[in-house]
């Protein structure tokens, strides 16, 4: 049988050793020169040519060390401690107490030395170590020999003892160092690679909308009837609800790793939040022939105190991954009401493929997807099964998953979802009125113009300003019935416009303002509303957000006003 050759754990020994070698051979020189007198000058020079020659011969097998086999590399290091050992046994041999002193000392140090260079493998500090260990257990006799107390030799072999197991825990402390560093960087260069690829991944999804976006816009300019223009700005507006959808993965990754995300802990009704997530989801699952069913929709209770935001987003999550995974058989979503007043769970299981233990385990990591193959066949981020964890135990919960391949999955949402009573409705006193006169304050021009033709019809007037300071001066000018304010703007930003305008008299210091920006955290909305602002609007915005969020404002006003899209 061929001779095994050199792990690569050795052969990091071996190659270290060699870039040590000046340090070795100086090392002996100061032994040479520091002791000789101690073992006699006749073995200290013959001890030096020695262990020179065995400096020569390790350096002309490193070049060879690709071909050398195990048994020879670890024979190199016995030998080398045998030597470098051998000149300090010979101090109680030549000089009595005080050689013994020296030669324990000698190999206390070269014990140590082993310990700080054998770190990477066991098998190089065993070779290289075992000599000293037996050195120094032989001292105690050699006191014995130059007429030592038997009491000092057993007080000499204790402290041999307690150097060799101390050196011992060294070397496992720092071995143990050596591997979580290297396990550490083993992670971050995973987490690099996985980013890398989650970054490439991002640029393709963002350029399949942005293609079709402009594509649509170009052949709608062309286009000559109304159908074929309506078929291609139905294009766009699903590539521009594509790419919110990216946006908004993203930005809740942000927030959730910078531990910004919150929930609001509202009443809500999660029978009506259950039926419209069945209605929206029907329609793509008879496309792919797959049967939708909904369970335990008795258990189900009107209205419960959580987020219904984040519920919604959860299951819309599971069930578009289920949908999209699943080629035949069904998708079902289920209700498990609460026991004893314990978590409600909200189930979604398919007949899809199934995973493995190692899709299992990968399947809640960032910018990671269950196999390599997922995000080129369907697409997708894969932070929504991240996103949904987090957020689920945001709302006091978790998110679990069971599958097996061949099996199916079913993820299992628990969270806490108290039943409530009804909330008493609120009475509409929405009035007509024929217009809005309306200020726009943002600094980006294609901004200003989708606010614009997405509020037209609902306004009679309608006035830009491209800042700040733009802003307070129109404002201070004439009267607007509403504000819409960008919070980051050049020259004066949109938070201090506001507590400008609430200062000073004018004839909009009671106008309501909507914040426009593309963060929320909790501690800027606290911002905004302390300097004045009435309401949020979240970048990119869509339609029917920014209309509600202008009855709302209006509708806390005297004269309130109906809006239309």
């Amino acid at each position: 049988m061929a001779s095994a050759h050199l792990s690569p754990d050795l052969l990091e020994v071996l190659a270290a050793r060699r870039s040590q070698a000046r340090f070795r051979v100086g090392v002996a020189a100061a032994m040479l020169a520091g002791f000789g007198s101690t073992v006699g000058w006749t073995f200290a020079f013959a001890w030096f040519a020695v262990y020179l020659s065995l400096q020569l011969v390790e350096h002309l097998l490193h070049r060879r060390r690709s071909d050398l086999p195990a048994w020879a590399g670890l024979t190199l290091l016995s030998v080398n401690a045998i030597v470098f050992g051998g000149y300090g046994a010979m101090g109680p041999v030549t000089d009595g107490s005080w050689g013994l002193a020296c030669g324990v000392v000698l190999m206390c140090g070269g014990l140590l030395n082993t310990a700080l260079t054998s770190q990477k493998s066991l098998q190089a500090f065993a070779a290289s170590a075992w000599p000293f260990a037996v050195y120094l257990a032989a001292m105690p006799f050699a006191a014995l020999a130059v007429g030592a107390q038997p009491h000092h030799a057993v007080a000499l072999a204790i402290a041999a003892a307690l150097i060799v197991s101390c050196t011992i825990m060294i070397w496992r402390s720092a071995a143990r160092a050596l591997i979580a560093e290297s396990e550490a960087r083993a992670r971050a260069e995973a987490a690099d690679a996985a980013k890398s690829a989650f970054v490439a991944m991002v640029s393709h999804e963002l350029r399949t909308p942005i293609s079709a976006i402009l594509a649509g816009a170009a052949e709608a300019g062309r286009a000559e009837g109304a159908t074929n223009r309506a078929s291609n700005l139905e294009l766009i507006g699903s590539s521009a609800r594509m790419m919110r959808t990216l946006l908004d993965d993203l930005l809740d990754l942000s927030k959730i790793e910078a531990g910004k995300m919150g929930v609001e802990v509202t009443p809500f009704d999660l029978r009506r939040l259950m039926l419209e997530t069945t209605r929206f989801w029907a329609p793509e699952a008879r496309r792919r022939g797959l049967r939708f069913r909904l369970e335990g929709a008795r258990l189900v209770p009107a209205w419960v105190q959580g987020d219904s935001t984040r519920v919604r987003q959860v299951l819309n999550n599971l069930l578009s991954n289920a949908l999209k995974f699943t080629n035949t058989g069904s998708v079902t979503l289920k209700f498990g009401a609460a026991t004893y007043g314990g978590p409600a769970t909200l189930s979604v299981i398919d007949t899809g493929p199934g995973m493995n233990a190692d899709q299992v385990g990968r399947l809640f990591t960032p910018y990671g997807q269950a196999s390599d193959s997922v995000a080129r066949t369907h697409g997708g981020t894969g932070l929504g099964l991240n996103i949904s964890r987090e957020l689920a135990r945001l709302m006091g919960g978790d998110l679990r998953v069971k599958s097996a391949p061949g099996e199916g999955a079913a993820f299992h949402l628990t969270i806490p979802l108290p039943v409530v009573s009804a909330p008493t409705p609120e009475i509409d006193n929405t009035q007509d009125r024929e217009g809005l006169r309306l200020l726009i304050v943002d600094d980006h021009e294609v901004n200003r113009r989708a606010f614009t033709l997405i509020l037209q019809g609902a306004c009679v007037e309608i006035a830009v300003a491209h800042d700040g300071v733009e802003a307070l001066e129109q404002l201070a000018a004439q009267p607007f019935d509403l504000v819409l304010m960008d919070l980051n703007m050049p020259r004066i930003g949109g938070m201090e416009a506001v507590r400008r305008l609430r200062a000073e008299p004018g004839p909009n210091r009671g106008a309501p303002v909507i914040a426009l920006t593309a963060s929320v955290s909790p501690k800027e909305m606290a911002a905004c509303k302390a300097v004045g602002m009435n309401a949020f609007v979240m970048k990119p915005v869509e339609a029917r957000e920014l209309f509600a969020a202008i009855e709302s404002v209006l509708g806390e006003t005297a004269a309130p006003v109906a809006l239309t899209a």
